[in-house]
Order: structure tokens, then sequence, then C-alpha cells
């Protein structure tokens, strides 16, 4: 029966009529990546790709396969598919032909159309754009063409000017595994001021689907530029190490596939160096005249002030507060001038910035005020300017002034005044000059002095001997320290039981996916460190001659392989296909337990 349900299978997919499609766009922008895409209506056969202008940079193909089997009122049908995805950049404009492609069977050779394509002269739009929070909107930011693994910095604008905050952030993408990250090296933003933005550890990759290709993404650092000079100002790349994870050995002809190698090779972490591209922020120039009043604020703001009494007494504290809130430079824009009269005396404010994470927020500014004389006292409106790069003008804040009503008797004493300290709170401290005590006193003769008696000595002689102790102690662990492959190699049993305890805790959460993984780092990690092998080289083969070399029994190793390659099937395979995460747990703990006698 499965003999002839596979040959009416081979039948109906030899009936259909094979085709060769072709996608790509009837224009670009020189410098841009665009794709064309072939698509074949058959996994039989052979395809030929066109002869592709010499001026395009092609990258690919990026291939897949399909094969459904449908039962539709008795009758089967088979739909197969192959889908080929070349990403190409032209760097000249022109007019370009795409020649057709060509795709042959044993019985029939089929070819796509022509295409035309336009390139067009211009620079890359603008990647990322912002929204309304201000964050960096990564949708649509294709990674370095062709690349497995890239990292780019993204920015919300490129053309902003002087003193206008940019949002950005690096990003990590990759469609290969990754064990860790490395060395993380930022270009040092000459003609900006950096603020970071706290941004999580990466510790787990979200997937993106961009033109077409899946990548896992992560955000590595946001951070916000404040530009300080005008003209075009050059972004360095950024560098960084990633841990690549590569198998080695042969790979299954049946199943090749750049995520899925075959089950039962080895893994080895090979370290890669990438960096991001350099990039161009065009700043203008803030327009001239400047407003008198205007102190280096950029953005949209508004402002208001509040005064915390208007009827006090003679040498009260008064606190006058004047707030700046919006979107914009907060941390750059200087205090307001206020004219206060006479006959209050004022002290520097104390400024204090809330933000929200961005360039958002707020800022206050806190000025202590005290009257020294008594009446009627008008504190004026106050004025703000701001440059508001959305308006492309300047902008005057209003808040309104205060009248203040000083009342008491002049010329009364000061004693009571407060003394302010710029950035804490108001102290009253009386009376600055204290009388010193009157009266008879008695004098009386000291002792004999502590150092001239015997359990001083004693006690000094017990303090040295054991800072000499302590002093011998460290030396010797500072000594044992210095050697990382020995320290590795005591803690190796301690922390592969570590691992197998987090699997453990893991199959009790439900989460059996990941019990195998961490088994078989568990086994890895305590192989590398027992046996001195870095993890960028460790290898079974490797790791079984180590092993024989220190007399390990025969039986250890092949339990050894079973458990690896127990664990690294388990990984893909369904849950029913393979041991319990349970067992292996066990057989794990057993095995290490064995070899940590023998290796010792």
């Amino acid at each position: 029966m499965t003999a002839l349900v596979f040959l009416l299978a081979c039948l109906a997919a030899t009936a259909q009529e094979v085709t060769l499609t072709v996608e790509a766009p009837e224009s670009a922008v020189a410098g841009e990546r665009f794709r064309i895409i072939y698509t074949i209506n058959s996994t039989d056969g052979q395809f030929s790709p066109p002869k592709f202008d010499p001026s395009f940079s092609v990258q690919g193909p990026q291939q897949s396969t399909s094969r459904n089997v449908q039962w539709i009122n008795g009758d089967m049908k088979t739909i197969s598919s192959t889908t080929l995805i070349y990403y190409v950049v032209v760097g000249t404009p022109g007019t370009y032909t795409i020649p057709a492609a060509q795709f042959e069977t044993k019985k029939v050779a089929v070819s796509s159309q022509e295409k035309q394509i336009i390139i067009t002269a211009g620079g890359s739009p603008q990647q990322g754009a912002v929204q309304q929070q201000g964050q960096v909107k990564a949708a649509g930011d294709a990674p370095a063409s062709g690349s497995e693994v890239s990292m780019k910095i993204l920015l919300n604008d490129r053309e902003v000017y002087a003193g206008e905050p940019i949002t950005g952030m690096l990003k990590l993408y990759t469609r290969i595994n990754l064990s860790g990250i490395q060395e993380l090296k930022l270009p040092d933003f000459k003609g900006f001021l950096k603020e970071d933005i706290e941004t999580l550890p990466l510790r787990s990759l979200e997937t993106e689907v961009i033109d077409g290709v899946q990548y896992g993404t992560g955000v590595i650092q946001r951070f916000v530029l404040y530009p300080q000079v005008s003209g075009e100002i050059r972004i360095e790349p950024a560098g960084m190490t990633v841990l690549v994870q590569e198998r080695t050995g042969a790979r299954d002809p049946f199943f090749d596939d750049p995520f899925f190698d075959s089950f039962f090779s080895s893994v080895s972490t090979v370290p890669r160096k990438i960096t991001t591209q350099p990039l161009t922020v065009k700043v203008k120039p803030l327009p001239e005249p400047r407003p008198a009043d205007f102190h280096g604020a950029v953005g949209s703001f508004t402002m208001e002030s509040s005064i915390s009494g208007t009827d006090v007494k003679l040498n009260d504290a008064v606190t006058m507060t004047v707030t700046l809130k919006g979107s914009g430079n907060l941390n750059l824009s200087g205090e307001p001038v206020i004219s206060f009269p006479q006959g209050i005396e004022k002290y520097d404010p104390k400024v204090t910035v809330r933000s929200s994470g961005t360039s958002s927020g707020t800022k206050v500014f806190e000025y202590l005020l005290i009257p020294r004389n008594t009446g009627t006292f008008e504190i004026p409106p106050l004025s703000y300017s701001v440059f508001d790069p959305k308006a492309e003008k300047y902008v005057t804040l209003r808040a309104g002034g205060f009248t203040v009503k000083v009342t008491g008797t002049p010329g009364q004493e000061e004693s009571a005044a407060p003394v302010y300290i710029p950035g804490e709170d108001v102290k009253y401290l009386g009376q600055d000059i204290r009388f010193i005590r009157n009266g008879k006193t008695r004098l009386a003769t000291v002792s004999a002095p502590l150092v001239s008696t015997l359990h001083y000595w004693l006690w000094f002689a017990f303090a040295l001997f054991v800072a000499v102790l302590v002093l011998l102690v460290r030396k010797q662990q500072i000594r044992r320290n210095a050697d990382t492959a020995g320290v590795r190699n005591r803690r190796a049993a301690k922390n592969a039981r570590k691992r197998l305890a987090r699997a453990t805790a893991l199959l009790k959460s439900g989460n059996k996916e990941a019990v195998n993984a961490e088994v078989a780092r568990a086994l890895w990690g305590y192989l590398g460190d027992k046996l001195r092998i870095a993890q960028s080289d460790i290898t079974r083969d490797k790791c079984y001659a180590e092993l024989r070399g220190r007399k390990a029994d025969e039986e250890m190793i092949t339990e050894l392989d079973r458990i690896l390659t127990a664990s690294e099937y388990s990984q893909y395979a369904p849950v029913s296909e393979g041991e319990s995460p349970a067992a292996l747990c066990e057989r794990a703990g057993a095995l290490i337990g064995k070899l940590d006698d023998v290796l010792d």
C-alpha cells in the first residue's frame, strides 16, 4: 500500500506542468540592496542562474523547498516548489536587464522572463523611523547584505539641529546560533554628548523576518546623542566579538540545512569579529540672531512656575519653583534668568532632572529666597526662549510673576535665620558661638599609659601573628587563582552539578525542551574545564583521546557518547522519540561522578 501511494505521488508530480517565475523590483536606488526571487513548482531538476551584469554585487542564493500532498474528493495532488532568493546591490545608476534563468529536468527545460530594472541615483533612505515616543523603529532595517551575523547602529534621524537629541540603538542580527558576546567596543561619538539609556542585558533573541529572511535580533544598547557642533559628523564603526556555534564532522546529505546540521556531529565555539557601517549625521546650526533669553534648550517644551507662599515673615525661607517639561535636551538646557527685587536674598537653584528613559521628562529649578526687608515685593513674570526643531523657529515660554508681602520687625536678630547649603535642605543652626562652660573644675592624675602594660604587648604580638598568617594565606590563594586552568579544573564538577540542578528545575517547571540543552552544556563545560581544552577547540574526538590517555574505562567513554548524542538529538526530535529528560539528567550526574574519580 505504501509503495502504491508513493508511485501515485510520483506520477502526480510528473504530470504537473513545470514553470519558472521571477520577481524583481521595477526600480531601486544605487547602493541599496534589493531581492530577485525565482520560484519553481518542482523540486527535481537543475537550476541555472542568469548571467548577471558585472556591475551587480550578488549574494546568494538562499534556497528553500517544499512538497505537500493533498487528497481532494479521493484524488491525490502533489504540490512541490523551490524558491531561490538572490540579494543584489548596484552602485551605478542606469537601466539594466536581468537575463532569463533556466531550469532543466529529465523531460523538460523552462526559462524565466527577462526583467528590466532602473537604478536611480540618491543616498539610501533613512533607516528606522522614530515612533512618537522617541523609540527607534527597527522594522524594515535590513542587516548587512548576505551576512550570517551582523550589527547596525540605528538612529531615529540623520538630519537634525545642533542640540537636538537623537535616539539610537545598537542592534544585533544573526541567522546562525550564537553562544555569547565578547569585547564590545563602541565609537567615541566625537561631536556628540552621549547619554546611555538603561538597557536590559541581552539574554535571548527575538525572531524577525526581514526581506523574507528570518533573523534572530536583539538590542545591545540604547542611547541618546546630543550634537554639539554643526556640519556633517561621522560616527565611526562599533566593533564586537561574537561566539559562533559551529558543527564539525560530515553533514547528512539528506538533511543539509544551515540551521540544523546532522544531529550527531560535534559543536565547537568560534569567535568572530563584526563591525557596523560608519554613519554620517548632518547637523544644522541654530538660526541667528538668538533671543536674549535663549539658554540652549532645543525641543518642544512647556514651562510653569510656583511659590511656596506669598505672605511671609522677615528672614523666613520661601521656595520658588520653575518647571520645564517636554521633549528635548533637558540636561543641556540652562537655568532661566530671573530679576529678583532688592531686599530678597537668592541662592543658587537646586536643579532636578526627571527623565522617562529617553529625552522626554521634566527639569525643575528650585530657588531658595530669604526676604531681608519688610514690604511688598514684585517678582516679575518669567520668559524663557527655546528652539523648536519641528517648527524650525524660536518659541518664547512665559510663566506668571508673584507678589510677596513680608511682615516683621526690621532690625531683628538673624540668629534664627536659616543657613542654606546648596543641594541640601534648609537647616536652623541657632547661635553660631557658644560660651565656654564656667565654674570650678577638678583635675585628676592620669593612670599609667596603656603602652607600658604587659597585656598591650601580648595583644600586639597576637595581632601581628594573625596579620602575617592572613598575608601568607592570601598569597597562596593569589598563586592558586593565577592558574586559571587549575581553577577551572577544580571547579569543573561543581559547575557541572549547578547546570544539572538548573536542568532539574527547568524539568519541574515544565520546560522540558530546555532540559536537554542544559545537560549538553553541563557535560561540555565539565569536559573542557577538567581536560583543560578551550571551548573553541573542544570536540568529541579530542575529549575521548584525553580520557583514554588518563586511563578512563571504555564503558565511561561509551556512556558519555550516548548521553551527548541523546541530549543533542532530543533538542530537535519530538519528546516521545528521545529519552526522557529526567533519565538523561540522572545518567549525566552519575557519569560526572565517575569521571571525577578518574580525572582527579
